[in-house]
């Protein structure tokens, strides 16, 4: 390529993240549904409609899968299906509420609890093929309480407490009193201790084994978090007195765990919200000062959800904040250590729910409609049914370029590698619904733009990727209409785009949009500049 006499090359960083700057002027650089990976920029992953169990407009709460019985229990609505390994699904009971995330674990006795945060827990029996209310069997020293969530450890089910009163900073531990020989008390739980968070005079909201670290669990309040650890003897669990997390949870339905790791969403009686990660007895930190601003906007905080998702060497913490009045997903890849913001086809908030790993393939409960979906990086379009594809909104706001003295210059040409002519298909070629019109000779008719002419009621329409380029002169407070480049046919890998004679200014942002419903892999781009 010639340069221009006199110009300057100057990178330009498309391969980025988002960076929730707090002030746009100084960073509004902004990444949907991508992700960095080698140095590239590739599309996050799509997803699919896998069994479609009831209708749109059905929550989905839950997702677990038992890997003892080898099968997923999901619940939507108020309804709890179980899902084989052919993805047959079948119908089990209804719980008493029909909306709020569903907590899940199972123990060694065919049992997995059910937890959805008001004062009734129930319990599947996959043994017996039993399920109901737990049968709680209180013993010496048990109480009723409100089962908020459960975690499953050396035997034991822990159960946080969603009560608000007096006793709600205790939580409670409990084994099974099913009798496996005899089939007896399918549904019963014994109780075996009652331990109360003691750090601050706060509420257990929840209790999760800690990943990677044996016998230990982390008891999580509203302001602080205690790291208690299973020992032998009567006492079961113990605290660990010498450390405690001055953070508490603002809503347990974001917590997450993985690997060595657990995520949630921090808070405290002095602080704003923020994403802490825990890994083995250390808490840290890891939103900026412009997720936390982010953060602090957000009215419903309760209604929530987030889990991790690990795909191509890659490990996600998404976080989703699904009211009305906030409607947004963002996510965290521990890889590369950088947040992306992440939605629907429709922009709207991203509507997974409690991921499972099952036979070979990732899926999750749908915040928008009762079906179990299938997401993959090898999905590269988003289909909520069998009649419904929609593209992926892939959009890439860079840094702004200026001078140091904030000079004016000319922007000669924009240029930047990407992966082209891979997509199969792509042939230019016309389809067309309706009659055509034609003439007496039997030859059709064409329009000025060389589309069949069509009766009342018919249309044309062609497949084009392409990526839309638009500039921004004033630090990204508005932009100029899209100019398009085309992709090519398959099997026409020419990758290098280029736009010319872009105009003068004293400050240079790019946006692209890439459009199609196959994958993007785009590197960083270089401006050619002079004054």
């Amino acid at each position: 390529m010639v340069m221009t006499p006199g110009a300057t090359q100057i990178p330009v960083r498309i391969v980025g993240s988002s960076i929730f700057g707090r002030h746009p002027i100084i960073s509004d650089e902004r990444t949907w549904n991508m992700f960095i990976s080698d140095d590239w920029l590739l599309n996050f992953a799509g997803y699919e409609q896998a069994v479609e169990i009831l209708t749109q407009g059905t929550e989905g709460r839950g997702l677990f899968h038992s890997t003892r019985g080898n099968f997923l229990l999901a619940v939507l609505g108020a309804n709890v299906y179980r899902i084989d390994a052919n993805l047959g699904f079948s119908f089990l009971f209804s719980i008493a509420t029909n909306t709020g995330e569903v907590f899940m674990d199972e123990n060694l006795s065919s049992q997995i609890a059910i937890v959805d945060g008001s004062t009734i827990a129930y319990i599947y029996n996959y043994t017996t093929e039993t399920f109901g209310n737990i049968v709680w069997d209180y013993g010496s020293g048990g109480t009723t309480f409100t089962p908020n969530y459960v975690t499953y450890q050396n035997t034991y089910f822990i159960f946080g407490n969603g009560d608000n009163t007096t006793s709600g900073s205790q939580w409670f531990v409990y084994k099974s009193g099913f009798n496996p020989t005899t089939l007896a008390d399918p549904l019963k739980l014994s109780w075996v201790q009652t331990l109360t968070l003691q750090t601050k005079p706060d509420f257990a909201k929840a209790c999760i084994r800690i990943p990677s670290h044996g016998n230990n669990l982390l008891v999580l309040g509203s302001t602080v978090a205690e790291i208690w650890t299973n020992v032998a003897g009567l006492q079961i669990y113990q605290r660990q007195s010498s450390i405690n997390i001055d953070y508490g949870v603002a809503s347990v339905s974001t917590i997450a765990a993985s690997d060595d790791m657990i995520a949630w969403l921090g808070i405290n009686e002095k602080s704003s919200p923020a994403i802490m990660v825990m890994t083995g007895g250390q808490a840290q930190r890891i939103s900026t000062d412009g997720i936390d601003y982010l953060l602090s906007g957000v009215e419903r905080p309760d209604r929530s959800t987030a889990m991790f998702y690990r795909q191509d060497g890659h490990v996600f913490y998404i976080l989703t904040f699904f009211d009305q009045a906030d409607n947004f997903s963002i996510m965290y890849d521990f890889t590369t250590q950088k947040f992306f913001d992440i939605t629907d086809w429709d922009f709207t908030y991203h509507p997974a729910r409690q991921m499972a790993y099952f036979d070979n393939e990732i899926y999750f409960v749908s915040l928008k409609q009762g079906s179990l979906m299938r997401i993959s990086t090898n999905l590269t379009s988003i289909s909520t049914d069998i009649q419904n594809e929609y593209e992926i909104p892939r959009i890439r706001k860079c840094d702004t370029y200026r001078l140091p003295g904030s000079d004016r210059f000319i922007v000669n040409q924009f240029s930047f590698t990407i992966e082209n002519g891979i997509e199969p298909d792509v042939d230019y070629q016309f389809e067309c619904d309706g009659h055509i019109l034609g003439e007496v000779s039997g030859n059709f008719m064409y329009s000025e733009d060389d589309l069949p002419l069509l009766v009342e009621g018919g249309s044309c329409q062609i497949y084009r990727p392409r990526v839309d380029v638009t500039l921004s002169k004033n630090g990204g407070e508005t932009y100029s209409n899209a100019v398009s480049y085309y992709m090519h046919p398959t099997g026409k890998y020419k990758n290098q785009p280029r736009f010319n004679k872009l105009g003068e200014a004293n400050q240079f942002t790019i946006q692209m949009r890439f459009w199609g419903f196959g994958g993007v892999v785009v590197a960083n781009g270089m401006l050619e500049v002079y004054q």
